[in-house]
Order: C-alpha cells, then sequence, then structure tokens
C-alpha cells in the first residue's frame, strides 16, 4: 500500500497528471482532514522557495499557475482578488481544501490568512440547500404539491396525462386536436427548481423563484408559453410548429435548439442565451437573432444588445448543481445565495471587491459562506433565514 502523504507529494511536484493521478488526487483531497490538507500544502509551496526568498507577487503568481494547471483550475485576473475553486461539484471539504491551496498563496505574507483559517469558524445556526420543489397548478385552479406527491399519474387534463416520475414532471398528451386549449403552470418557491417535459417533448428546466405557463396540448400554428424567473430549455424540433417563449412584454421565438432566459424582476436585465441553433428576441419595434454563444440584454430603458463570446457554461452553470461566480460583485452573489437557500439578506458592510468562485448549490448555505470567507474581504452570520454582512 502507498504512504497517501508521500505520493501526495510527488504528484503536487510532477508538471502534468495522467487521468488515474488526477482521479487519485481528487478523491484523496475529497476524504482527507483539512488541517492535514493544509499542513502538506504549506510545506510544499515552501520547499519550491529558496530559504532566503520572500513569496513575492511573481513567485505567487507562478507557483499559482503552476497549481492551475494540475488541478485544471481556470486562471482568473492577477489584479483582481479572486476565488477559485474546482470545477467538480464534490464535497465541501475539497472546496475548502482547494480555496486553501490558491488563497495561501496569495494572503500568505499578511498572515492573516492562516490565522483565519485556524479559527475555523461556525455559525450559530444553518441552512440546507435548495432541492426539487414546485407546485403545479391544473386548469381548474387545484394546486398540487409535486414535493410530496408520488410518482405516477397525478391528473388527466383531457386527453393529456400528467405524469411525474424521479423528480419530473411530463405531460403525454393523445390526439390533441381534440383537446380544449387550457393551460397549466408549474412554479418553483425559493429554493427549489423542477424539470418539466412539455406536451411535445421539449424540456424545460426551472430555477428557484420561476415558473411557466403552458397548454396541455399544442393545438394551431404555434407552441407558446409563458416564464417568469429563469427556465433553460432544450426545444424539440418541429419546422411546421415555431416555439414561442413570452417573457414580460418580449418574446423568443425558435423551432428546435437550446437556450437560457433569465428574467428575475430584481436583475438590471433579462438575458436570453444561445447554446445551440438559433433564436429571435423580440421587445416591440426592437429585434435580434441570436448565435450560439450569443446573449440579448434587454434593460429596463427598453434597449436591446447583443453580447457575443458569452461563456454559455457560466449561464447554465445552475442547472448544472453550481454557482459560478466570475467577477461579479457582492449584490450578483447574493441574489442567487438568496433565492436559492430562501434567505434575506442584511448589509451592515459595504463591499466593494468582484468574487471568482464555483461551488456545488447541493452544500449547506455555512459552507458557501465559509469558502466566500476565504478571500478576507467579507464576513458573515446567518440568523434565522437572515444572512447578514459584517464589517
Amino acid at each position: 500500500m502507498k504512504d497517501d502523504k508521500k505520493y501526495l507529494l510527488q504528484l503536487l511536484d510532477k508538471k502534468e497528471l495522467s487521468f488515474s493521478e488526477k482521479s487519485w488526487l481528487l478523491n484523496y483531497i475529497e476524504n482527507t482532514d483539512q488541517r492535514v490538507l493544509m499542513e502538506v500544502l504549506e510545506n510544499q509551496f515552501t520547499n519550491n522557495l529558496n530559504d532566503s526568498q520572500e513569496l513575492n507577487s511573481e513567485k505567487s503568481i507562478k507557483i499559482l499557475s503552476e497549481i492551475h494547471q494540475k488541478i485544471c483550475i481556470p486562471e482568473a485576473p492577477s489584479n483582481v482578488f479572486q476565488l477559485w475553486i474546482k470545477r467538480v461539484a464534490v464535497a465541501a471539504c475539497f472546496i475548502g481544501v482547494i480555496s486553501i491551496g490558491v488563497l495561501y498563496l496569495t494572503q500568505k505574507n499578511t498572515g492573516n490568512f492562516a490565522a483565519n483559517h485556524r479559527k475555523s469558524k461556525t455559525f450559530s445556526n444553518d441552512i440546507n440547500a435548495g432541492g426539487q420543489k414546485a407546485t403545479l397548478t391544473l386548469a381548474n385552479g387545484t394546486k398540487i404539491l409535486l414535493d410530496d406527491a408520488k410518482n405516477g399519474t397525478l391528473s388527466n387534463q383531457g386527453n393529456t396525462k400528467v405524469i411525474k416520475t424521479n423528480g419530473k414532471l411530463a405531460y403525454n398528451a393523445n390526439n390533441s386536436d381534440l383537446i380544449p386549449n387550457v393551460f397549466n403552470e408549474v412554479s418553483t418557491p425559493r429554493g427549489g427548481h423542477y424539470q418539466v417535459i412539455l406536451p411535445d417533448g421539449s424540456q424545460v428546466w426551472l430555477n428557484a423563484a420561476s415558473s411557466i405557463r403552458f397548454p396541455t396540448a399544442f393545438t394551431g400554428k404555434e407552441r407558446k408559453v409563458e416564464i417568469t424567473g429563469e427556465a433553460y430549455f432544450e426545444v424539440a424540433k418541429n419546422k411546421t410548429l415555431p416555439f414561442i417563449v413570452k417573457v414580460n412584454n418580449s418574446e423568443v421565438r425558435v423551432f428546435g435548439t437550446h437556450f437560457n432566459v433569465m428574467a428575475y424582476i430584481d436583475e438590471a436585465a433579462v438575458k436570453t442565451t444561445l447554446l445551440e441553433g438559433s433564436v429571435q428576441f423580440s421587445n416591440g419595434s426592437s429585434s435580434c437573432m441570436l448565435k450560439p454563444g450569443e446573449q440579448s440584454e434587454l434593460n429596463r430603458s427598453g434597449q436591446v444588445k447583443v453580447v457575443s463570446g458569452v461563456d454559455v457554461d457560466n449561464v447554465i452553470a445552475w442547472k448544472n448543481n453550481l454557482f459560478e461566480f466570475e467577477n461579479v460583485d457582492i449584490e450578483v452573489v447574493m441574489r442567487q445565495l438568496s433565492r436559492w437557500y430562501d434567505v434575506d439578506v442584511v448589509y451592515n458592510k459595504k463591499v466593494n471587491d468582484h468574487f471568482f468562485a464555483e461551488i456545488p448549490t447541493t452544500v449547506k448555505l455555512s459552507e458557501v459562506l465559509r469558502a466566500l470567507e476565504l478571500t478576507g474581504k467579507v464576513n458573515f452570520d446567518i440568523q434565522g433565514r437572515k444572512i447578514i454582512i459584517n464589517p
């Protein structure tokens, strides 16, 4: 049996790791006590420097770059204080360790980071992550709480069966031409998300505090749905029946494609991001065609612009159970945490720094806040269902 600590040091010394070595490293990090890993990382990084040298900015960036290459953490601009976390949705232990490895290099000279880490801050109370929660409202107004409902047929709407299976809601329509045009709605609360398979086979993922209203069968010359909040679509292709998403006074028209619409009322703009195919975004007299990797932004004054080269993985991170913050201010971070953990935010301190982080949405709120606190730029407390940002 290999000496794990010795083998870990050997891997940290290597310039490139094989697939099996990376797998071992990730597994070891995930299942090893953070204090042990911190000690190993400190010793390893210190040994990379001559005893007579200090860990200046140039050397820090060089070693940080080597760590990025080994564990595949994307590099961030060096002039912005950052928190980068490994792009793998694993245990909170892993999140903290990777943060330690990166932030140790940038904060060693101040001595604040090691001291803060040893304090092992705890919160007086904690809040679990959100999950599969939604309410189905039938055409007659009946409401069904989907997180409590059992798998199987929930309702018959005309000739359409409404079926719940493993956290998804599916609509199976027969003889759709004979079905009256009735509508259902699926809505998620703060702290909830849900997947819906529409009558035409199109798939929709609803983010927290969102909703979709749709007919129980698509009849006529188009497939139209209406959303609030945020939703990701994978639309079933049908050239004869265009698919239309209504968002407030705007529309997104597609024939078969993958795209994300973010239209929360507390955000500065309605954003439609295209991953595959093509869509047309329209708002009154303004309209634009999007190509994959492009995003339309409709601001509150009604102006529309198209942004190219969008990081689509960042946009749909929520669908893949991740918070992905890329050079965003604390307000953006807190809005996402507020929706997912169903909490309010109280600002007792103004925070001007921007954040870089990628954190699983499956962890408890305290783990997210601890990870963000590792920057040394923000301090949190949890009181009831409130996040308090302290000096």
